[in-house]
């Protein structure tokens, strides 16, 4: 019977050392590439993936709070085209107790017919020394016109004239207000007073209306 001989490698601590080392060496490059290459895709495509991503949603987010916004003001609008026509009234009310610059010159006229009405007597008028200041902005809408009354009637009745003047429906203001006992006859009692109208300058100075926003 024939016997085969095998050979037996030689085997070493110093070689099973070597071989060792080379396969942890072709390993370390391997995971170095493999490393390597995942850094450069999250650089160079998920890293701008995410910051495009973050900038989407800031936008988003940006034009959430306009949307917000702007159907908040969308249904203001009834309620300030309310409050709008609300002041409107109320302006154009106030405006018509002023007199039309116009009316100046039937001042008297008007004041009279008020006096005559009451039951009392002018005397005497002629333009005040000083009219009536307005601070501004007024004195860009409104003028004044004053005058120096000398009036006389019954106590009551310059009463019922002053306070005439002053209700009435035109804006008139009563001051220097004197009044003194009739000479001749003791019931009718002599004023002197000042008093100022209060005119509008005309269209082009109306106050403008403005939407709130």
């Amino acid at each position: 019977m024939n016997l085969k001989k095998i050979a037996i490698p030689n085997f070493s601590l110093k070689g099973l050392k070597t071989k060792i080392e080379s396969i942890d060496r072709k390993v370390l490059i391997q995971n170095l590439i493999m490393v390597g290459g995942f850094l450069i895709f999250i650089f160079f495509f998920f890293l701008p993936l995410f910051l495009y991503n973050q900038k989407m949603a800031r936008d988003l987010n940006l034009l959430k709070d306009k949307v917000v916004r702007a159907t908040a003001k969308i249904a203001r609008i009834p309620e300030m085209t309310r409050q709008k026509e609300m002041f409107g009234t109320k302006i154009k009310k106030t405006r018509e107790q002023f007199f039309e610059l116009e009316e100046a010159d039937h001042l008297i006229e008007i004041v009279s017919n008020i006096a005559a009405d009451s039951g009392v007597r002018i005397s005497a008028s002629r333009p005040a020394a000083k009219s009536l200041e307005l601070p501004p902005p007024f004195s860009i809408m409104y003028a004044t016109l004053s005058y120096e009354l000398a009036v006389e009637g019954p106590y009551h009745n310059l009463g019922t004239f002053i306070n005439r003047l002053e209700r009435g429906s035109k804006n008139i203001s009563v001051h220097t207000l004197e009044i003194t006992a009739g000479d001749r006859v003791p019931t009718i009692h002599q004023s002197t007073l000042v008093l100022t109208a209060f005119l509008k300058r005309g269209k082009q100075n109306e106050p403008k209306m403005f939407m709130p926003v």
